[in-house]
């Protein structure tokens, strides 16, 4: 479920978050302009750098025309050409119909570090633009969220329906219990039992017992079912009278002095029918290792 959610989460921030433009590459800059302002352009000579406003320009004057030249493209860009390699800064004062700003003009030694493409936004209006992107993110978030708490809603509702099906079907189809008696103990004196296996549909499970006589408590963190080396086991559960809690990488704790009884789930056991299986049991690290061989279900 939690994938579930982050994935809706994900798709719909995506489709509100903007994209990268060209005046984001390499050698451009934005300049956000609240009430004018003075900023430092860096230009080179081998370069046309091209100013963007946001409306209509009423004035560009330069400071030193000589070493600058600067023409108008269309109503709202600049284009601006050092025509010195070695000109002194010098500044350009421009006015468009919303802003005003003084842009100090300058020869970049690095070619690389001047600009060619400077964009200028009024700050106000990238704000407001911003706040409604914000809005609009929260108000999608929030509907994707209300989306995804109704869908766990009717899963978990429906979920419980579900697997009841899978359960009766399988009664249906086939339930038998086979008595078992494989029996092995470690070192450590834990002796793990395997009783019996239950048959329900095209599945099994087998149930084993750890008795613990131990004076530690005894951390299974691994419960393999072998044919021929290769694992069989599902899903393994274990219930004791532990007060601890498993912990992680742990499936379950039998306490000193106590029991504890466990079940894996075998997939398609009728290709496991007749056939030698090993259970082997350990703790974490392999430690407390228990191998009971020669269960044969039939």
């Amino acid at each position: 479920m939690q994938r579930v959610v982050m994935m809706l989460l994900v798709l719909g921030l995506c489709a509100l978050a903007p994209t990268a433009s060209a005046d984001e590459a390499a050698q451009s800059r934005t300049i956000l302009v609240d009430e004018g302002g003075s900023y430092e352009v860096a230009v080179h000579p081998d370069y046309v750098t091209v100013f963007y406003f946001p409306d209509k320009i009423t004035k560009a004057l330069a400071s030193d025309p000589a070493s600058y030249e600067v023409k108008a493209i269309g109503a709202t860009s600049l284009a601006i050409r050092p025509l010195k390699p070695d000109a002194k800064p010098a500044n350009l004062a421009i006015a468009t119909e919303s802003i005003k700003v003084s842009v100090v003009l300058s020869i970049a030694k690095d070619r690389g570090k001047a600009l060619t493409q400077v964009t200028f936004k009024r700050a106000d209006l990238e704000a407001e633009l911003q706040r409604r992107i914000d809005d609009e993110v929260a108000r999608r978030t929030a509907e994707l969220e209300a989306k995804v708490a109704e869908l766990k809603r009717s899963m978990d509702a429906e979920l419980p329906k579900v697997v009841e099906g899978v359960v009766a079907d399988r009664v249906l189809q086939r339930r038998e219990r086979r008595t078992l008696n494989a029996i092995e103990r470690n070192d450590d004196n834990v002796i793990v039992r395997v009783t019996d296996a239950l048959y329900l549909g095209e599945d099994g499970y087998l149930v084993f017992e750890i008795q613990n006589r131990d004076k530690t408590p005894y951390r299974l963190a691994s419960a393999q079912v072998l044919l021929a080396g290769k694992d069989k086991a599902g899903l393994v559960r274990l219930t004791s009278s532990a007060a601890e809690t498993a912990g992680e990488g742990v499936i379950g704790v039998v306490p000193p002095r106590g029991r504890g009884t466990g079940v894996i789930v075998l997939r398609q056991i009728d290709a496991l029918l007749g056939k030698s299986l090993t259970l082997v049991v350990t703790q974490p690290d392999g430690r407390g290792k228990i191998v009971v061989d020669r269960i044969v279900l039939k």
